[in-house]
């Protein structure tokens, strides 16, 4: 009936317009005064009162004629409760179905996450079997490498026995060429003491010649001046003969003293021939003596030349010897150098080999681990495709605050019990290695305080199955203080709706990073409520300029083991 009414009410309107436009008209050509009203006035009042009764009289009339629409209208009043109550019925049943939707959205990801879980623990168990692979690969290298060090070490060690030997021959070599060199010198001392005695024998020798030839020099000096004075005497024997010849008749009487002078100056003559042949005698005996010195002196000199030559040979000799000892010497230094270097070596290979030991026990400890994950991994794999997880792996197991080191057991112990609680057995049904459990009380007692200590699942565990852990300690102290702003960002509010949320969630995200980075585990942050988030953007959204700083902060103390309950703080 609703479509009826509406052209109706159209109609309608344009009718009492028509009419009550001309019975104003009609009225105002009239001049009818009502009231004591100006005409004007009247035919304006005419034309309302018309079109008023017109229009009731049309309504009349119409819901005379539809007396439907008039019960509906009766009744809308009393379905209108009704129909709020359907509609918060629909708004309910629309929030069950979008939590249902969103159940079934978890479940999906929780389906696509175990789908991914299972092909990470099927790649992990073929990058275990490569590794596998390859620890046995490696360890069968480390056997040849092993075999040929060993085979090094013989090689090196029958070097190093034969150069001990040459460096012992090379001694016993120097050793002789030093007795020889020893000897050697002994001798060359010995004839530089025969050349010194020969030297000064040799001297004494010519000191000897040489006055020798000077005792010659003197009788042959002494034979020419007698020979001198003779021929003086002569002469003047000749000038006398001659003078007596002239004076024979002139002095008569003067022939005896002339006589006895001629005898005189035969005598003298006589004398001067006895001198100079005795002179002549002693000139022939230093010539004969000369000539023995200088015979003596050539023996000498022969001799010293031979004793030269000797001292000469013997030099060379000695200095051949000192070349061989220096030689010897220098073998030796580079022997026992090489010795000290195959020493070094094999101390390098004894090293070599010890690390290739001890690298050979790591790869036979790594394969054996690597194992023990393989056969564990296969086991849960196995068990993962029958049954359900019990934890997924890094999955929180249990976080508590532990007092000192002898509380680790209880700690432990509510592990195990918090892991049986979801699914977990065995006997513990939580487990920590000796090698992690041995870290984790070094760390405690290290830090000597009170100590938050978180324990995640190192793999994927499986219902019905033990699982082990992987546990973290740091200090229970307060990271951040109540109502302190953890982190700020400026936001840009020209953005549109979508991209400023993303910018305030990347906000809330880079906070809980922050917080978990510093020991808080993930599970025990909470970010920002719904209402919170919608009031937030909405705030921005009503402010004016181009961009804000918002903050976000706790409302409580931020420590390792508290809750985290965060809030946006914007100036």
């Amino acid at each position: 009936m609703l479509w009826l009414f509406l052209p109706f009410v159209i109609v309608l309107s344009g009718v009492v317009a028509y009419a009550a436009d001309t019975i104003a008209r009609k009225a105002g050509r009239k001049h009818i005064r009502l009231f004591g009203l100006r005409p004007k006035t009247t035919a304006l009042l005419v034309a309302v009162l018309s079109g008023m009764g017109i229009s009731a009289a049309s309504l009349a009339a119409f819901l005379a004629l539809n007396s439907s629409a008039v019960n509906t209208i009766a009744q809308a009043d009393q379905l209108r409760p009704q129909l709020e109550a359907l509609r918060t019925e629909i708004g309910r049943v629309q929030a069950d179905l979008s939590s249902a939707q969103a159940d079934r959205d978890r479940a999906q990801q929780e389906a696509q996450t175990l789908r991914e879980q299972q092909q990470a623990a099927q790649r992990d168990l073929k990058s275990t079997r490569a590794d596998l692979n390859a620890a046995r690969a490696a360890e069968q290298t480390l056997g040849k490498q092993a075999a040929d060090l060993q085979r090094r070490v013989s090689s090196l060690t029958t070097t190093r026995t034969s150069l001990e030997r040459r460096a012992e021959e090379s001694r016993l070599k120097l050793a002789q060429s030093e007795q020889a060199l020893t000897s050697s010198q002994q001798r060359a001392q010995a004839l530089d003491a025969q050349v010194v005695d020969l030297a000064a024998r040799i001297a004494l020798s010519e000191q000897e010649t040489s006055t020798a030839q000077e005792r010659a020099a003197a009788a042959q000096r002494a034979a020419e001046q007698a020979q001198q004075r003779a021929a003086t005497q002569q002469k003047v024997a000749q000038a006398a003969q001659q003078a007596a010849r002239t004076q024979t008749a002139q002095a008569g009487a003067q022939i005896a003293a002339l006589s006895a002078q001629l005898s005189d100056l035969n005598a003298s003559r006589a004398d001067a021939g006895a001198a100079l042949t005795s002179a002549q005698q002693a000139l022939s005996t230093a010539q004969d003596a000369l000539a023995r010195a200088r015979e003596q002196q050539q023996a000498a000199q022969q001799t010293r030349d031979r004793l030269l030559a000797e001292r000469t040979q013997l030099t060379s000799d000695r200095d051949a010897a000192a070349r061989d000892r220096d030689r010897v010497r220098a073998e030796l230094t580079t022997l026992q150098a090489q010795q000290a270097q195959l020493r070094a070596q094999q101390t390098q290979l004894r090293a070599s080999n010890e690390a290739l030991g001890r690298d050979l026990a790591a790869a036979r400890d790594t394969l054996g681990k690597l194992q023990d994950e393989y056969s564990s991994s296969r086991a849960e794999l196995s068990a993962s495709r029958n049954t359900d997880l019990a934890y997924p792996k890094n999955d929180l197991v249990y976080a508590a605050v532990v007092p000192s080191v002898r509380n680790l057991d209880t700690f432990l112990a509510d592990a195990a019990r918090s892991a049986q609680t979801r699914g977990a057995r065995g006997a513990p049904s939580a487990r920590l290695n000796a090698q992690a459990r041995t870290a984790l009380e070094t760390k405690l007692r290290g830090l000597n305080v009170s100590t938050f200590v978180q324990c995640r699942a190192a793999q994927n565990s499986a219902a019905g199955f033990p699982v082990d852990l992987t546990c973290d300690a740091r200090p229970n102290a307060v990271l951040y203080r109540g109502n302190q702003v953890i982190r700020r960002a400026t936001v840009n509010l020209r953005a549109t709706p979508g991209a400023l949320q993303e910018q305030v969630s990347d906000l809330v995200r880079d906070t809980v990073l922050d917080i978990t980075t510093r020991g808080v585990p993930s599970e025990y942050v909470q970010g920002l409520d719904v209402t919170e988030f919608v009031t937030l953007l909405g705030r921005l959204g009503a402010r004016s300029g181009n961009v804000a700083t918002v903050g976000i902060a706790a409302r409580q103390d931020v420590r390792p083991g508290s809750r985290v309950d965060l809030y946006p703080v914007l100036p």
